[in-house]
């Protein structure tokens, strides 16, 4: 899911949602993990506050994004460069926007030099989806499917969760209580990820067309 990686040492508050990064506590302090014109992760970024700014509406999330981020350069809080663990930690981007479980590996990497703190916005959640598929043509395609079987087993789900990857039964296992209490600890609260959406193919096919060839022209931030 995309969340907020925030540098907890020159951030006194931490923004809760989309709405937040838009207040004068932020200037010159946010940023996206890529550029916008190419880089699905920042595609994706521009969507989910899209989403956030017109209520769900999936059909003017495009727009609504590119009108958002363009508001948010105007007020002078987006910062055009690529946000990384290093510019984290040296306080150029001190708030980037990027998959959650990139932020809580850097939170880790970084060892609390800056301390990091990652939060799940409360409107506007997105994922990312990574799908597997076992090959028409695989030599031995039964051992594929008995890894597959693995992978989506109890076991399996809760190995991706320990990489910070939710997977696609993270709600049911906490629901059954087989998250241990120490993986828990170390992610956002499990409430966080109710409400996220799964755009289609077809959805990110159609905003990742808006976003790239408007992105100039609505927002006018060269991010490199």
């Amino acid at each position: 899911m995309l969340s907020f990686e925030v540098n907890a040492d020159m951030i006194d508050k931490a923004p809760s949602d989309w709405s937040d990064l838009l207040k004068s506590d932020y200037k010159n302090a946010v940023s996206l993990a890529g550029d916008p014109r190419s880089a699905n992760q920042a595609i994706q970024a521009v969507y989910a506050a899209g989403l956030s700014n017109s209520k769900g509406d999936a059909s003017k999330a495009d727009q609504a994004g590119l009108k958002y981020f363009a508001d948010l350069n105007k007020s002078g809080n987006f910062v055009p460069v690529i946000g990384k663990a290093a510019s984290l930690a040296q306080g150029t981007t001190p708030i980037i926007v990027r998959w959650d479980y990139n932020a809580l590996a850097d939170r880790d990497t970084l060892k609390g030099n800056p301390k990091v703190q990652v939060v799940i916005p409360k409107t506007g959640v997105l994922a990312g989806v990574y799908v597997q598929a076992i090959s028409a043509y695989a030599p031995h395609p039964n051992a594929a499917k008995l890894w597959m079987e693995y992978l989506y087993s109890d076991e399996g789900q809760i190995g991706w969760l320990t990489g910070y990857c939710h997977p696609m039964r993270y709600n049911e296992l906490v629901a059954a209580k087989k998250v241990p209490q120490a993986l828990l600890d170390k992610l956002p609260p499990p409430s966080s990820y109710k409400n996220v959406v799964f755009p289609t193919l077809s959805q990110q096919d159609a905003y990742k067309e808006t976003i790239t060839k408007h992105w100039d022209e609505a927002v006018g931030a060269n991010v490199k």
